[in-house]
């Protein structure tokens, strides 16, 4: 599979056939330079040694060790002797990550600074139920690094949490992080918000490479669930910009996926491996997953794969708080069962990963991952809000692929690297507006972005407290959109504009340097960096298609260039605890959805900054209804910047682990979605492919697509956000262990004082609670736990008109669901409600209120609190359970800008079988 992958690229659709050659070419050039630079190291092999110690002080024999390198590379392995101690000699100068494990204990990790040569020697203990892993590797690309001494918030989750925690896809195992929200349109979908901020604004990575690309949706998004949760065996959570070391999109924070790791191996080959298989009640879900790895001294390889099948989702109470039949006829969503239906789906994903050690000092690795779901569909634009008849993605299908070589002890530099990454994205819908009209258009969507990376990295030290890294990196993204209407009334079909222009470009590149250091006997830590970016975007009208010969897209060209910069600085004024400050510039070139992107969104029919340029348009005060002319004409977009200033305190004791933050983030140029409006006399005219049918006496305009007023995207305005999050963990005696986090944050809109109009809308405080029960020396383990959040009473514009959140209705739309959605479902016969035995007018006056035009269903977000237990056993060595009883009260809830309420009371149980 990764041969013909290799050989077959670029995919058809991209435009230049001459592509193939010159990008093989080059790519070999650069592994070739790589290769070929001696080996000419200045300093001698390093040695790391130590001893591995239980919480008591017990030396603990027969652990295995395990040394990493760069981002992950296995470098040696052993394990403890009868005194506890390990050596493992003969390596090569640089930064390592040692790892100590042993079956019952949670598994503990250190960064080793080995870069002048000299034995280093560390001492590591393992605990029961304490999470003390300290390693980073997003914090410096790759390069293991001490977490407590990093300058800003990050947050890890190790293979041991997530087995615990319950989801179906990835996304829901970070449900339970500080500083970190998890939204979910639907339930084949998922959505991390890291400080209010998400889709284009949150970075992910696998493994240090973008995961984004440029047709990325704004506000919550479905891209990170196509990846399988058991592919993300280690996850990293970055909170605060990471411009300077990623580029565009990190202005929230960054989430770094880390695959399983290889099998370290010393002496003869091993052979590992485990199968697991799982079952929800509220979903009806099973599946099943399996891993197996295979090592030698010189040869890793590790493959998996996993399938899953959820039924229909059952919520608390089996209700729907957002159902269109309560939102449009004020109904119980109990007319419609009391399952939320068309949310079942299926997913399934294999990954292969390989590591070949060329020598002492070269390493090869290739990593491969497929995902793809089947059968998604929106419930937000169904049932669950705008009662439209269809609305699918289907399929999400990821293709995701990178080779690094890495270079150890070339001359004055520690390591040199190479990564060569491919990253297909394929994004297929099918959407019907007419709010349940059978006979409205249907609009099918092929959509595929096709990104090709290459990374350029070296590190290297002078004296024995600095450390410098630096690099380079390209990634040219190729995008097909192609899009076809059919009539269901005649059957004609057409082709018109796509959600993308067809065959634009869209290239990001960036040139970076990061310096850490060490000072007062390693009690103070500074790191610094600066990273120049840019980004083009073209799109050719030649490659669309025309409508009554007419170009739908421009020939366009934009070039946009940045310098941003980090700095940070960590003192660890007590032993146990670090104090922190940094300040830093993020920033988001406007991507290929900002630029171009036409279609039905969540807040209404969206037209491009172009076509509303092309019409004359002007910007609205807000994104919905009551918006009027801002006096700002349409305009193409200018790149979002924010400056971040935080602080705050680490507690790293022996029964203790704990920290607390406070940021703030001022965001400028912020790109938001505002309603357009047109010059009087725009009904018959057509925008963004679709007809006009109503223009407000603002001069706001309604198609046939949806009831809600035309909307497009501007830079807005500027936007403060300030908030804290702080975290504790606590080992209470041998056998209890109490953890709980919280965050808050608030933003305001510094032009009009309100909530700023960001997708999704900002969390309110929100936390969680545990307290765990594991008897020493005994295989079971038991926990209770609490999720909540306050309400959300600050609702911006675009949260009251979202269907997810506030919900409005009007008149019109009212009258609109009435007449074709409630006639689909057999709810309506005769202009008459059949529940009820009422007219239209009379529904109408009941749900609005009598005189009342449009009302939000929602003026806030209710708060909720969750009463959840879980426990383990371990049946030996080789086996374990795991169960999950969540939502114990049944208590029907949704998390902030979902658009699905939170599964009601679930048990999902997990057996987990190793060898």
């Amino acid at each position: 599979m990764l041969l013909q992958l290799i050989c077959n690229w670029p995919p058809p659709r991209c435009p230049s056939e001459r592509d193939p050659v010159l990008r093989f070419r080059l790519l070999t050039l650069f592994f070739t330079f790589l290769f070929c630079i001696p080996i000419v190291s200045a300093l001698p092999d390093a040695t790391v040694r130590g001893r591995v110690v239980d919480a008591s002080g017990a030396v603990v024999a027969r652990a295995s060790i395990s040394i990493f390198g760069t981002a992950g590379r296995p470098v040696a392995s052993t394990a403890t002797n009868g005194q506890g101690k390990f050596s493992v000699e003969h390596l090569p100068p640089g930064r390592y990550e040692v790892v100590a494990a042993q079956p019952g204990f949670e598994t503990a990790s250190l960064a080793v600074d080995a870069t002048t040569g000299e034995a280093a020697e560390v001492v590591m203990t393992l605990r029961v139920g304490l999470v003390s892993s300290s390693v980073t590797v997003t914090a410096s690309r790759g390069l293991p690094e001490d977490a407590l001494s990093v300058p800003q918030g990050v947050s890890q989750l190790s293979p041991e949490q997530g087995a615990t925690r319950p989801a179906m896809i990835l996304p829901q195992v970070f449900r339970e992080e500080p500083g970190v929200h998890v939204q979910q349109t639907t339930a084949h979908q998922g959505a991390v918000l890291i400080r209010g901020l998400t889709g284009q604004q949150v970075l992910h990575l696998i493994d240090g490479v973008r995961f984004n690309n440029s047709t990325f949706r704004p506000g919550p998004n479905q891209y990170l669930s196509s990846v399988d949760p058991g592919f993300a065996e280690r996850v990293e959570i970055y909170r605060g910009p990471a411009a300077t070391q990623y580029g565009s999109d990190s202005l929230g924070g960054t989430i770094n996926l880390l695959p399983p790791r290889p099998l370290a191996v010393a002496g003869r080959a091993q052979l590992h491996g485990e199968v697991s298989s799982l079952f929800r009640s509220a979903d009806l879900a099973g599946g099943s997953s399996a891993r197996i790895s295979y090592g030698t001294e010189k040869v890793h390889v590790l493959g998996g794969g996993a399938y899953r099948r959820g039924q229909d989702v059952r919520a608390g109470q089996g209700g729907d708080s957002h159902a269109a039949v309560t939102r449009f006829l004020g109904l119980p969503s109990s007319v419609l069962g009391n399952r939320l239906q068309d949310t079942a789906f299926t997913q399934w994903a294999a990954y292969l990963r390989f590591f070949g050690s060329l020598s002492n000092h070269q390493t090869l690795s290739m990593t491969y991952h497929r995902g793809e779901q089947l059968g998604g569909r929106r419930y937000d634009q169904l049932n669950g809000g705008n009662g439209n008849l269809i609305n699918s993605f289907d399929p999400q299908v990821l293709d995701f692929f990178y080779a690094r070589y890495e270079k150890q002890s070339i001359g004055w530099l520690d390591s040199l690297s190479g990564t060569f990454s491919y990253n297909r994205q394929r994004d297929d819908r099918r959407a019907q507006g007419g709010s349940g009209n059978p006979l409205a258009t249907i609009t099918s969507e092929n959509n595929v972005t096709s990104v090709f990376g290459y990374q350029g990295q070296g590190t290297t030290h002078f004296g024995s407290h600095h450390v410098l890294l630096f690099g380079g990196e390209v990634y040219d993204e190729y995008i097909g959109s192609t899009a076809r209407t059919l009539n269901p009334a005649t059957g004609a079909t057409s082709t018109v504009r796509a959600r993308f222009p067809d065959g634009s470009r869209y290239t990001s590149y960036g040139v970076f340097a990061q310096h850490s250091s060490e000072w007062l006997a390693a009690r103070l830590h500074t790191q610094s960096g600066v990273r120049a970016s840019g980004i083009r975007f073209r799109t050719f009208a030649a490659k669309n298609p025309m409508a009554g010969g007419i170009a739908t897209v421009p020939d366009f060209s934009t070039t946009l260039r940045d310098v941003t910069f980090q700095s940070g600085i960590s003192y660890r004024v007590l032993p146990p605890m670090t104090l922190f400050v940094s300040f830093s510039r993020g920033f988001r070139a406007p991507n290929a959805t900002d630029y171009s992107s036409v279609g039905l969104t969540s807040n209404g029919f969206e037209v491009s900054p172009d076509q509303a340029v092309k019409a004359s348009g002007l910007i609205g005060t807000t994104a919905d209804s009551t918006a009027i002319s801002s006096g700002r004409a349409a305009s193409q977009l200018n790149p979002e910047t924010l400056w971040d200033v935080e602080g705050g305190a680490r507690l790293h004791a022996g029964r203790v682990s704990a920290s607390f933050n406070l940021f703030q983030y001022n965001l400028r140029d912020f790109i938001s979605k505002r309603t357009l409006i047109l010059p009087a006399g725009a009904v018959g005219q057509s925008i963004g492919g679709a007809a006009i049918v109503t223009q407000l006496a603002t001069g706001a305009v309604i198609t046939a697509q949806d009831p809600r007023p035309v909307i497009t995207r501007a830079n807005a305005g500027r936007v403060r956000i300030r908030g804290w999050e702080a975290e504790a963990r606590v080992k209470l005696t041998a056998s209890m262990l109490l953890h709980a986090n919280a965050s808050y944050l608030r933003g305001v809109d510094r032009e009009t004082g309100g909530p700023p109009d960001i997708e999704g809308g900002l969390p309110p405080l929100q936390g969680f609670a545990a307290l765990r029960w594991q008897p020493s020396g005994r295989a079971y383990w038991v926990e209770t736990y609490a999720t909540w959040a306050d309400q959300q009473v600050r609702l911006s514009s675009i949260e009251l008109a979202d269907q997810r959140i506030g919900a409005t209705r009007s008149r019109a739309s009212i009258a609109a669901y009435f007449n074709n959605g409630a006639v689909a479902r057999r709810l309506v016969q005769g202009g008459i409600l059949l529940p009820t035995g009422e007219t239209l007018a009379q529904v109408q006056d009941r749900v609005l209120g009598a005189g009342v035009t449009s009302a939000p269903m929602f003026r806030k977000s209710a708060g909720f609190a969750t009463l959840n237990f879980r426990g383990g056993y371990r049946a030996g060595e080789h086996s374990e359970f795991v169960w999950v009883l969540e939502n114990v009260l049944d208590r029907n809830y949704r998390t902030h800008g979902s658009g699905v309420d939170s599964a009601g009371r679930n048990l999902q149980l997990t057996y987990i079988w190793r060898f």
